[in-house]
């Protein structure tokens, strides 16, 4: 309980940070702020994608502390998915992927893909060119 008490101030104060207008809400404009610390050059159709994502009660063009909360806590246990599921495909407990568990997930997707379109989507999911998946790189290959 007291943890759960800790994790809901810090996100309150974090809250408090973004709304530089002190309404108690965020603003469509706070929130692209936000986004642009992450990435200057964001496309209005993702910002309007996040904080319709966020903004749950009807479009009311405010996100208020709840909604925030409620959100991160949605995106926490998307990424938390994504972790098991890499964990799942990690056979040999190594902590990356290689080809042959990388081809099981893809053939988990309901498409048989080919040798060459395996190899290839490997390739672009290997950043680092190290012949392993890790997990950032599993996770940068699915969002």
């Amino acid at each position: 309980m007291a943890k759960q008490k800790s994790s809901d101030d810090q996100l309150l104060k974090l809250f408090q940070e973004f709304d530089k207008d002190k309404s108690g809400c965020l603003s469509r404009d706070e929130v692209e702020q936000i986004l642009k610390l992450g990435n200057k050059n964001i496309k209005q159709s993702h910002v309007d994608e996040v904080f319709k994502f966020f903004d749950t009660d009807g479009g009311d063009q405010k996100i208020t502390f709840k909604e925030f909360k409620e959100g991160l806590q949605k995106i926490a246990a998307f990424i938390q998915g994504i972790k098991d599921l890499f964990k799942s495909y990690d056979k040999d407990k190594s902590g990356t992927l290689d080809k042959n568990e990388m081809k099981k997930v893809l053939d988990e997707c309901g498409h048989k893909f080919t040798d060459a379109e395996v190899n290839e989507i490997f390739k672009q999911a290997d950043r680092n060119n190290d012949g392993k998946i890790c997990i950032d790189e599993f996770m940068n290959c699915l969002t």
